[in-house]
């Protein structure tokens, strides 16, 4: 085995490129909580109003709504109204009272012996005296005797 000789090289070395110094940015300082914080308030309120706005566009639908059956219920209202004031009518009619009487409940006109005429005191004094007619047949002895019997 042969060894190599040694030789020397002459390496020329490039020159280093200089770099430019640059001065070193100031460190930022840290943003404050208020500058991080409020736009996340402002979404916030923003969210807020439009939630608020949908809301009351529903209440006020809602409402509406409710509206539109109540009157339902009026003019339902009206027309059995206006059905009833018919039958009224019809059945303040005598003629028509008297065919319903005779026909569906079979009701005739009384025949003289069936009539009864009841005279009634004009005068407070003749009430007064039925009044005390009545307190006398009920003394303690006509009670007692009721109870025994």
């Amino acid at each position: 085995m042969v060894v190599a000789q040694k030789r020397q090289y002459q390496v020329e070395q490039l020159p280093k490129p200089q770099r430019e110094v640059k001065p070193k940015p100031k460190a930022k300082p840290k943003a404050k909580l208020a500058t991080r914080v409020k736009p996340v308030i402002l979404v916030a309120l923003g969210f807020a109003m439009a939630f608020l706005v949908v809301s009351r566009h529903a209440t006020i639908a809602e409402n509406h709504q409710q509206i539109l059956e109540l009157e339902k219920r009026l003019d339902q209202a009206f027309k059995q109204s206006e059905l009833l004031k018919l039958e009224l009518a019809a059945s303040e009619d005598l003629k028509k009272v008297e065919e319903v009487a005779k026909n569906q409940l079979h009701m005739y006109y009384p025949d003289q012996t069936q009539i009864q005429y009841v005279e009634l005191p004009e005068d407070g004094v003749e009430q007064k005296q039925a009044e005390v007619a009545k307190h006398q047949e009920t003394d303690i002895w006509d009670f007692i005797l009721r109870l025994i019997d």
